[in-house]
This record gives C-alpha cells, structure tokens and sequence, in this order.
C-alpha cells in the first residue's frame, strides 16, 4: 500500500509542455522524488496543441514500457482522443479525467464512451466552478431535490453524477472540513428513480 503523498503545483500557474521527452523527465523525476519504482497511474493533463497528439500518447507507452508508470490516465480529451490513447496504450489506459456537472453536461458524451470501454472516468470541477447568472440556474432543480432531502444541493449533484456510472469519480473542491465531509456524504445519499430522471431532465432535457 502507497505511504507516499506529494502535492505539487506552481506559483505562476500551468504551463503547457507535453513534449515526449519533457513528459519522460517529469514522470522519471516524480517517482525519484517520490521514492519508488513506478508511479501507479500518471496523467497526461490535457493535449497540447504544440504537440501531435501521438507522440503525447507516445510518451504515456514508452513510460509503460519501461516501467517508470504502471498506469496511463488522460484529460481534457474528446472521444477521438480516447480511441486513439486506447489503441496505443491498450489497457493499460485506466482512466478519462474531463469535467462533468449540471452547468458542463459533457456535450462530447465522453462519460458514456468510458462506461463502453470500461474506463475509469474523473469528473474534475464537479460542482461547476464559478458560476454565471446562466450557469446558476442549472442547478435549480438540483436545490430542490435538496430542500425535500434537508442536505445541501452539492451533497445531491455530487450523488447524482456517482449514479450516472459506477466508474465515475468525483474531485470537488472544499474550503472547510464541514465542506469535506458534505461531499463525502454524497457517497451514502441513494436518490430515487424518479429523482434522477427528473435531474437528468434538467440537465440533459431530451437527449437520447
């Protein structure tokens, strides 16, 4: 079992640099500083248009190959992505990570492409970020599913996007331990049939 946890980040923000041998540096460095043999699941966090989408993958099998990863994930992608990662990793491309929520109702359908293949699928910003006017009346019926509950209306999308595939996951963001725990309790929040088709009404309407 994994004891090693590192956060990392930059104070000036993300810089796109998906160029296979910068991909192989960082992931070889990440292991080093981490202290083990492999890193289990490494993603490539989102297609960098300065770079053929191939040669990104590339770099995911040729750190499989060498047992630097156990494990590929990538993110921001579409369905084209998935396919062409999937026919160059093979299995060992585990997991999807794009944002889904009731304001970002994932026009692509790449949730669903990930329920056929079986792979994992992350949904970053589940809660949907900052809102607009627009955006906030996304989540109308979502507070009143809440209101007949008594729990907050992040607790209810958080459990209706874990009812939307068994291999979804959600990383939402929280600003206090209350903030942690509500979320965590969306795990043990079962909604009714027919509070999830009138939840996905409001989110998706008529789409088949």
């Amino acid at each position: 079992e994994r004891q090693h946890l590192q956060a990392a980040g930059s104070r000036y923000g993300w810089m796109a640099d998906s160029r296979p041998e910068t991909m192989i540096r960082d992931a070889k460095e990440s292991a080093l500083h981490l202290g083990v043999d492999a890193l289990d699941l490494l993603y490539s966090h989102g297609p960098d248009p300065a770079v053929p989408y191939e040669d990104q993958v590339g770099a995911l099998r040729q750190l499989l190959d060498e047992g630097v990863i156990r494990y590929a994930g990538i993110s921001r992608v579409d369905n084209a992505q998935i396919d062409i990662a999937r026919g160059m990793l093979g299995d060992r491309l585990v997991a999807v990570q794009n944002q889904f929520s009731p304001s970002h109702p994932d026009p692509e359908r790449t949730l669903e492409h990930c329920a056929e293949l079986g792979l994992a699928f992350v949904c970053w910003s589940p809660l949907g970020g900052f809102l607009d006017a627009f955006d906030r009346h996304a989540y109308d019926a979502f507070r009143e599913v809440a209101a007949a509950r008594g729990c907050s209306y992040q607790r209810v999308v958080l459990a209706w996007e874990l009812a939307q595939y068994g291999g979804l996951f959600t990383i939402p963001s929280a600003r206090n331990p209350h903030e942690v725990s509500d979320s965590f309790a969306a795990t043990g929040l079962a909604l009714t049939q027919s509070e999830l088709a009138a939840l996905n009404r409001s989110v998706f309407g008529d789409r088949n």
